[in-house]
């Protein structure tokens, strides 16, 4: 049997809000191989697979002192750090890797290909991404070297990295425990399971030893995880094997998620902005919940969590069959297809749908149109984008109502002729909306926000004034072209600027020309294009 290690912290015992005890226990109790007891009756399976052992074993460490006593007894009886009969360090002389070299926790894999894969972990995640490397443990292992365990662990788990020694109030050393075959049990086998292993819990000691350790916000430490094993390992793909639970319930509470369904968010985010909002997410993690982390993140890159996470769900619609070379996520083909909230037909003049929705989710509504030959199908995607919803427990739930018509009707926007929406909630602000027909994204996959047709401040003063904002449509890429002149049509500024989504639609401009100066007071005539869609005006510059 493997054995785990246990440091008593001198810290609060955290509540838990996904999990009671006795359910941690229970998933304690099947990473360790052993029976389950529900309702005094022994239970040999319970519960999805755990690919990894992350959060279970560093949420039992810091509950220790509320478990019953007889699992205390249990608990303190097993976690322990590893022991074997061998070790050796890796190339590059970052790792040290323990194994037995016999029994039945001997590895089955080539030694050597592990070690050289742990060190081209640390030299993508911390040479090539810029994350600071795990902090040392000192002597712990042997000597200061990362130490990497080889065990036979249960069937299923790939691994885990646990928290070790405490450095601050939040942050820890820690330690990787693998599996010794990845044999029957594994959607991946062999060395290659070894090596996005690694990957995957390299990235967790960076984690909990350099921002925090936050057993509330899991399912982000397993996403962040899961997206390494695709970035360091892009030919292995074993994060295909989890995308069917977030594929089949994209309406869910998108941290209720486990997160290894979810890499594909990173994936998402590293396409279109680099690799770097990745890495500034996890900068404000220590002072932020995950979500708010995330929109943080997505802010300093210039855009906006509604923008984004709404198109990622048009991403996510364009998988498997319904995949478009060339766009949206490059292994989309290998995605199954997203599964809508409703899939019913379109009964004209109108059809109405009214919903619940839980907070952070993307909501399919397929509505089938049989009055030509074939049948129109018209898709509304529906992101509900309540990021303080999406972060209480329970997560909140809000309500909407759809409305599609085939005529205009009261606050209706046509969305193409014959096809009209509206979409109405209590707390419309947090949702956006975008239109698919016939598996084509509707005006470039245009979010729909709320627009308006004005420059503002009026007039801008440079003297107590830092930011113009002008009026634009939101494009499926969230940027825009931004042309600013004089009243003599002179063209003084042009560029491209990020839109932001708030309570208005509008991109941002400085009022520095092209040449770096301040313009002159004036009346200037600004022209916004996102697409093929134009916005254009005049607004006031004085220059004090």
């Amino acid at each position: 049997m493997k054995r785990l290690s246990l440091i008593f912290f001198l810290i609060p015992a955290l509540s838990l809000f996904s999990q009671n005890l006795d359910s941690l226990y229970n998933d304690f109790l099947r990473i360790e191989g052993l029976p389950h007891y529900v309702k005094g009756h022994v239970v040999t399976s319970v519960g999805a697979p755990i690919k990894c052992g992350f959060g279970t074993i560093n949420d039992v460490k810091l509950n220790f002192n509320n478990f019953k006593p007889e699992q205390k007894k249990f608990i303190a009886s097993v976690l322990q750090r590893p022991a074997t009969d061998t070790s050796f360090v890796s190339p590059a002389g970052r790792f040290r890797i323990h194994f037995f070299k016999k029994g039945n926790d001997a590895p089955l894999y080539d030694l050597f290909e592990l070690a050289k894969a742990a060190d081209s972990s640390y030299n993508f995640e911390v040479n090539i991404l810029g994350f600071p490397a795990p902090p040392k443990d000192g002597n712990a292992g042997g000597d200061d070297k990362y130490d990497i365990y080889i065990q036979n662990l249960a069937g299923g788990l790939y691994g885990y990295t646990e928290t070790d020694q405490q450095i601050t109030d939040s942050t820890y050393t820690a330690f990787t425990v693998i599996d010794n075959d990845f044999g029957t049990g594994y959607y991946t086998h062999g060395i290659d399971a070894a090596r996005v292993t690694v990957a995957h819990e390299f990235n967790h000691s960076i984690q909990v030893g350099n921002y925090i350790y936050r057993p509330t916000d899991t399912f982000y430490y397993e996403l962040t995880s899961t997206s390494m094993e695709e970035f360091v390992y892009d030919s292995i793909n074993d994060y295909y094997n989890y995308l069917g639970d977030y594929f089949g319930s994209p309406n869910k509470a998108f941290s209720s998620n486990d997160g290894y369904d979810l890499a594909i968010w990173n994936i998402f985010l590293k396409d279109r902005f680099g690799f770097g909002i990745i890495k500034r997410a996890w900068e404000l993690m220590p002072s932020e919940r995950a979500l708010h982390a995330i929109a943080g993140s997505l802010q300093d890159a210039g855009s906006n969590f509604k923008i984004e996470f709404n198109t990622f769900g048009l991403w996510t619609y364009f998988t498997g069959s319904r995949s478009v070379t060339g766009k949206y996520f490059k292994e989309a083909f290998n995605y199954p297809l997203i599964q809508p909230l409703i899939n019913t037909p379109f009964t004209r003049p109108t059809t109405t749908l009214t919903n619940t929705s839980e907070a952070v989710s993307n909501n399919f509504l397929v509505l089938n149109d049989a009055s030509s030959s074939p049948a129109n199908t018209f898709v509304a995607l529906i992101s509900n984008c309540d990021i303080s919803g999406g972060i209480s427990y329970p997560v909140k739930i809000n309500s909407f109502t759809f409305t599609l018509s085939s005529q205009p009707f009261s606050d209706a926007r046509k969305v193409l002729d014959g096809y009209y929406t509206k979409l109405d909630a209590v707390n419309s602000f947090v949702f956006s909306q975008s239109n698919i027909f016939n598996n084509i994204p509707i005006a470039e996959g245009q979010i729909i926000s709320d627009n308006i047709d004005y420059a503002f401040p009026q007039p801008f003063r440079y003297s107590s004034q830092q930011t113009l904002f002008f009026p634009v449509f939101i494009s499926s890429d969230g940027t825009a072209e931004l042309y600013v002149y004089d009243i003599n049509m002179k063209l003084v500024y042009s560029g491209q600027k990020r839109i932001v989504a708030a309570d208005k639609v509008v991109v941002p401009w400085d009022g520095i020309d092209s040449d770096g100066k301040k313009l002159g007071t004036g009346v200037y005539i600004y022209i916004t294009k996102s697409g093929d869609k134009i916005k254009k005006g005049k607004f006031v510059i004085y220059n004090d």
